[in-house]
């Protein structure tokens, strides 16, 4: 099943606002979920650019943090914490090979194609660093709005964000670069454990659910004037064909389906589905749900018979709604290409088990 089909079909608006002014403060503090200490060199600005401002709903985001030496902010440094994107354990190995895939998605800009990476001296982490050139820039004079070289590093400590830091200046050999690396590995986070089976949105809201500590987890969430929406993305590894989106519904006010309104409207969107589909008609296989009622189905797209692979598409769409007792509904889509995978047999194992946290604290 195409992912563009499903998401088109089933899409969940999600809200960022963005926030971008001027601090004197060198601590941020990023909604109820995280905490970072930075000083930059002495006489720098610094800035907070906030991409999930209203994460007090929304649950944890990637939050985006500027330096600069003076108003042409060059040399400058911004610097991303992943906190809305849960990865794997890493070590030496695994974290330089995502930063060099995270690089190889930019690195038609550059005119190194494969850069040196260094890996540098830190206490209870692993960093990594390089130095590119701008192609479009190379052989040009420096000039204002633009920088011709970038330095990159790559932080990873554990129950901590990821952090990706950007260093902008015109000279490869620019004693600022040091100035600005020194200062993203000096800078301090606190940020809530990131525990295997508790996902932690707010203060308010939370999902249980045992997946391994190997599967890449995104979180991201949604305010609308009936609720909140929360939703979790699984990615069980890049060579494994098997993905997971979990979108946790809370209502304002108590809403709950009985069961057979539940099973219905699954039949109903079955049925939709089905009409693409090689089964022709959807088969409602119920849930056994220890604080609630639920059910999926699992069709075959038809128009992937018989055709090549594509790495954007999946031949099996399954889709799982499961209404609680504490009025939290849960919509489930998985894409695989073999239901026999142990990954997807694992997977039902947890969403029987899974149970969405209100009030939590």
């Amino acid at each position: 099943m195409s992912i563009k089909r499903i998401i088109k079909m089933s899409a969940i608006i999600i809200l960022q606002c963005v926030i971008f002014s001027p601090l004197n403060a060198d601590i941020f503090q990023f909604g109820q979920t995280g905490r970072v200490t930075i000083t930059p060199p002495a006489g720098w600005e610094i800035w907070e650019w906030n991409t999930r401002a209203a994460e007090s709903y929304a649950g944890p985001g990637n939050h985006v943090i500027t330096f600069v030496a003076d108003e042409s902010r060059k040399p400058g440094c911004s610097l991303t914490i992943l906190a809305g994107v849960r990865q794997p354990p890493h070590n030496e190995t695994s974290f330089l090979s995502y930063a060099e895939k995270a690089y190889s998605e930019g690195s038609g800009q550059f005119i190194e194609k494969t850069p040196s990476f260094r890996r540098l001296n830190i206490d209870n982490g692993i960093a990594y660093y390089f130095i590119a050139q701008y192609a479009e820039y190379a052989g040009l004079p420096p000039a204002d709005g633009r920088a011709k070289v970038c330095g990159m590093v790559f932080l990873y400590k554990e129950n901590n964000p990821i952090v990706v830091a950007s260093l902008y200046v015109d000279d490869p050999q620019d004693t600022a670069l040091d100035l600005m690396v020194r200062t993203v590995l000096g800078m301090e986070m606190d940020f809530p454990d990131y525990m295997s089976n508790l996902f932690r949105f707010n203060n308010r809201h939370a999902l249980k659910i045992d997946v391994p500590d190997t599967w890449q987890v995104q979180m991201r969430g949604t305010e609308t004037e009936g609720g909140v929406g929360y939703t979790l993305t699984f990615n069980a590894g890049d060579d494994i064909r098997f993905l997971c989106m979990i979108t946790v519904m809370v209502s304002n006010q108590p809403n709950v389906m009985t069961m057979e309104q539940l099973f219905t409207s699954l039949q109903e969107e079955g049925d939709e589905y089905a009409l693409q589909s090689v089964e022709k008609k959807a088969v409602i296989v119920p849930l056994n749900i220890k604080s609630g009622y639920g059910g999926y189905f699992l069709l075959t797209d038809a128009d992937r018979v018989g055709k090549p692979f594509d790495p954007d598409e999946y031949d099996i769409f399954v889709r799982s709604v499961i209404q609680y007792k504490n009025g939290a509904l849960a919509v489930i889509t998985v894409l695989i290409d073999d239901p026999d995978i142990i990954e997807y047999k694992q997977f039902l194992q947890s969403i029987v088990n899974m149970e969405p946290v209100i009030g939590f604290h």
